[in-house]
């Protein structure tokens, strides 16, 4: 149990350190020489870098070439159908310019008023890896549920 030392009032934890294995509560104090990098992925961001934001961006980004013109307002509209409360333009401009400078996506004019986003080599080369994790996820949960529902059903 954590106890108050000294004029500063600060704590100190006097518990005995054990090796039991780190629950999901304390992993994240657990020591790691793990990397979130992907070795063969070049340099600049991970998918885990980037914003929940910033993600689905670059998605909706994918999804607007070649059906439409993947201007701001195209994209905040596509995230407004998707987020239960409205994109802020400021929330929106801010993230476009946060992965245009990691390399992800490319602004150009369109007509001196309007800029089109397009998603670089580099933003696309994130989205494979993703897809990949999500396949191997929900794989293991269809295996999970068949074992403790099917099975133990």
């Amino acid at each position: 149990m954590p106890t108050t030392h000294g004029a500063t009032g600060t704590a100190r934890d006097d518990r005995p350190m054990t090796t039991e294995r780190p629950t999901m509560s304390d992993a994240h104090t657990q020591p790691t020489t793990e990397t979130n990098r992907d070795e063969t992925a070049c340099d600049g961001p991970t998918w885990y870098d980037l914003l929940g934001f910033q993600r689905d961006l670059l998605l909706v980004a994918v999804e607007v070439e070649g059906e439409e013109l993947p201007k701001g307002l195209t994209l905040k509209r596509r995230l407004d159908d998707r987020y239960s409360d409205p994109i802020n333009h400021g929330r929106l401009y801010t993230n476009l310019s946060e992965l245009e400078e990691e390399g992800l996506i490319e602004k150009e004019d369109f007509d001196g008023r309007t800029n089109a986003y397009r998603v670089t080599d580099r933003g696309r080369e994130l989205l494979p890896g993703h897809r990949d994790v999500i396949t191997d996820s929900l794989a293991k949960l269809e295996i999970f549920v068949f074992e403790n529902v099917v099975l133990d059903g």
